[in-house]
């Protein structure tokens, strides 16, 4: 399969099959967020492997937004958190990088995952004892999926794609404008005098 054929069928899951994932796949999708890129090399990535049912429930219980949960944190085999070590001001960007790519090796290897990004990160720091200087990113389920999500709508390249500025490019040229500027003056100078 293509890059862009696995970026394209990659699917959020938020059913799975309780069957385990091996330690070989989860390995896998682990070494695929170390080797995510990262400003000035800072790597500054921690991630924390939930398997224990306790501790789901726990991250189950403190996470949502506006009411809504996340009931894939309880049905998943594992969540994956994402720490981020405040080591450049692009820390928690470096660290969805990493998320980023185990979702894609997790596609890549059949499993189903799930961004999350809902959740008090204050509460989830203490329960899973996240020392301080880091952040929380998000997390990620993962597992087999217990059905092949429908791929959601996608905007056309066309309305989301501009060139050179976000209005796209006006055609310019520096002495131009500078004489066409003059030569306006110039006119309006002599409308004036005939006014």
């Amino acid at each position: 399969m293509s890059f862009l054929d696995l970026a394209r069928t990659r699917r959020s899951v938020r059913q799975y099959r309780p069957d385990p994932v091996p330690d070989e796949l989860l390995q896998q999708v682990l070494e695929a967020g170390r080797w995510a890129p990262s400003a000035v090399n800072s790597q500054p990535w921690e991630f924390i492997v939930v398997t224990d049912p306790d501790v789901k429930q726990a991250l189950y219980d403190l996470a949502g937004v506006l009411g809504l949960k996340w009931k894939q944190l309880l049905a998943a085999p594992v969540v994956i958190v994402v720490c981020a070590r405040r080591l450049t001001p692009y820390s928690r960007d470096d660290c969805i990088f990493a998320g980023q790519n185990m979702l894609l090796c997790a596609a890549d290897l059949e499993l189903g995952t799930c961004w999350i990004g809902g959740f008090s990160e204050r509460k989830l720091k203490r329960l899973l004892s996240v020392p301080e200087g880091y952040l929380l990113p998000g997390m990620l389920t993962l597992g087999y999926p217990a059905h092949e999500p429908k791929p959601p709508p996608r905007r056309d390249l066309s309305e989301i794609v501009h060139h050179d500025t976000f209005g796209g490019r006006a055609w310019t040229c520096p002495h131009l404008t500078r004489i066409l500027r003059s030569v306006r003056r110039l006119w309006r100078l002599q409308w004036d005098k005939k006014r």
